[in-house]
């Protein structure tokens, strides 16, 4: 019992933690500078696997919670499956000073084959525990054309940016079967 001592009372002071985030309001910041890293672009560790033993450090701790309390707030029984927090993965990349938390929709936790369409989150948290910029799926900010913002007219149908301009006279060729022969009746 006394070597499971360390690890109950630390599974305790993250309740504790854990409470205190959640119910209160965090500011989130939109530091739109900051560009999120790739999730996709290498196999992430998986933590948990039965027997492998695995640290983290305080402030990784401090970011899941911050971004998990601020995504899907804990503590409402009621919730569809879906949108409670076991629910979900979170993976974590740490750049520097900046940890980007990114949150998933886990379908199999629910008896789901797919998840919902725009059913994750993205966030930059600092290692003093500020959430510098907050991303839902399916809401990225606008990013202004590359012109300066400039918003071009066009003919409709045209696409002033990709497409020529029509010529201004093109020859009437008629409608679609002109010049067919008829077909003979047998």
């Amino acid at each position: 019992m006394k070597r499971y001592a360390p690890l109950l009372l630390g599974l305790a002071a993250l309740g504790c933690s854990r409470a205190t985030i959640g119910t209160a309001s965090v500011p989130v910041g939109d530091d739109r500078s900051i560009v999120f890293p790739q999730f996709s672009e290498q196999a992430p560790l998986r933590v948990g696997v039965p027997g492998q033993p695995f640290v983290m450090d305080g402030s990784v701790l401090r970011a899941l919670l911050l971004a998990a309390n601020d995504f899907l707030p804990p503590g409402r029984a009621d919730l569809p499956c879906t949108d409670q927090q076991a629910s979900h993965v979170f993976q974590v990349i740490q750049r520097e000073d900046i940890l980007f938390v990114r949150i998933d929709e886990d379908p199999s936790a629910c008896g789901r084959t797919h998840p919902r369409f725009d059913s994750g989150a993205r966030y930059a948290i600092s290692r003093d525990g500020r959430i510098l910029r907050r991303v839902l799926d399916g809401m990225e900010p606008y990013i202004a054309p590359p012109n300066g913002g400039v918003i071009e007219k066009a003919e409709p149908g045209m696409s002033p940016s990709f497409e020529p301009k029509r010529p201004s006279a093109l020859p009437f060729l008629g409608p679609p079967d002109a010049g067919m022969p008829d077909a003979q009746a047998p």
